[in-house]
């Protein structure tokens, strides 16, 4: 079959399956002003997608977790692009019936090193495509799960945290850091938009950090420093759960990073936001709003 044959055969099948859509509240309060503007547009989504699934069918087998990164942010950026898509047109991000563009650009997911790979492939696949298997192994306590169009990992030790599916999470651990504190962490991107980068676009990072029992100065000043950030940095009101942000800026790169931390009964708490700038604003909002979702599920938290 022809690249004009895939791409209106799967336009169609793709458009038939949005107008089978039934309306409904996306992404459980996160902000939608991120849903718009995508990388891609439908024609050239339908050609990536169909180039991307035959280059890392040949290829898959070859790359080391190294050499997986560009190949991993490029499924997200199409993936990205199909979300706002889908937006714009039914007013959702996940869809009620299958949508095959989704469902392969997520058959992939695992393969390249992504948590909820599997959780995502099965919202999106058709009936008759055989679900898959989670396969990356997440650390002992902590689990991931799926409801709707949203993940949620949580932790024995006393956290969760809630985000959409479209969020590519290429890191959950739980170490003791070199000369700091045992951490759990979750590494995550945003969806993309255009930034100063030479490539011209990217995702933001979201970082989560948590250290139960842990002096809290000392676990913020640890990864304060990690992160690069002085602590004379001059903070700035988030508007949420009452809490203050630090925010410098490389010139040169145009890096933005943004670190705020706080303590509950069950541990200490750090989230820091990354992106080049352009990205950065863009993708702001669902910082803000990712910063509402964590939870300490054991003693209480502050109000919102």
């Amino acid at each position: 079959m022809t690249i004009r044959a895939i791409v209106a055969t799967t336009l169609v099948t793709a458009t038939a399956a949005l107008a089978e859509m039934p309306g409904g509240p996306p992404q459980g309060g996160y902000s939608v002003a991120p849903l718009r503007d995508p990388l891609f547009d439908s024609a050239q989504v339908v050609i990536e997608t169909t180039a991307l699934n035959n280059w890392l069918g040949a290829n898959i087998q070859k790359l080391s977790y190294e050499q997986m990164k560009g190949p991993r942010e490029h499924l997200y950026y199409l993936i990205d692009s199909r979300i706002k898509q889908i937006y714009a047109a039914e007013q959702r991000v996940l869809p009620k019936a299958n949508d095959p563009i989704l469902e392969l650009l997520f058959s992939w997911s695992e393969y390249l090193g992504v948590f909820g790979g599997a959780h995502a492939f099965n919202a999106v696949k058709a009936p008759a495509s055989k679900a898959k298997e989670p396969a990356m192994k997440l650390p002992a306590g902590i689990s991931l799960g799926l409801d709707k169009d949203l993940f949620t990992v949580q932790s024995n030790l006393g956290w969760a945290a809630t985000f959409p599916y479209y969020f590519m999470i290429w890191n959950v651990g739980d170490f003791t850091a070199t000369g700091g504190p045992r951490t759990q962490l979750l590494a995550l991107s945003t969806g993309a938009a255009k930034d100063k980068s030479q490539l011209g676009h990217s995702q933001a990072t979201l970082m989560f950090l948590f250290s139960p029992g842990s002096e809290f100065e000392a676990f913020q000043g640890y990864w304060r420093k990690q992160l690069g950030i002085d602590a004379t940095t001059k903070t700035q009101a988030l508007n949420v759960r009452k809490l203050q942000a630090q925010h410098v800026v490389d010139e040169t790169s145009k890096l933005h990073k943004e670190f705020t931390a706080w303590s509950e009964p069950s541990g200490s708490f750090a989230v820091a936001y990354i992106g080049i700038e352009g990205t950065y604003e863009w993708n702001r909002p669902h910082f803000l709003d990712f910063l509402r979702s964590v939870e300490a599920t054991v003693g209480s938290r502050p109000n919102k």
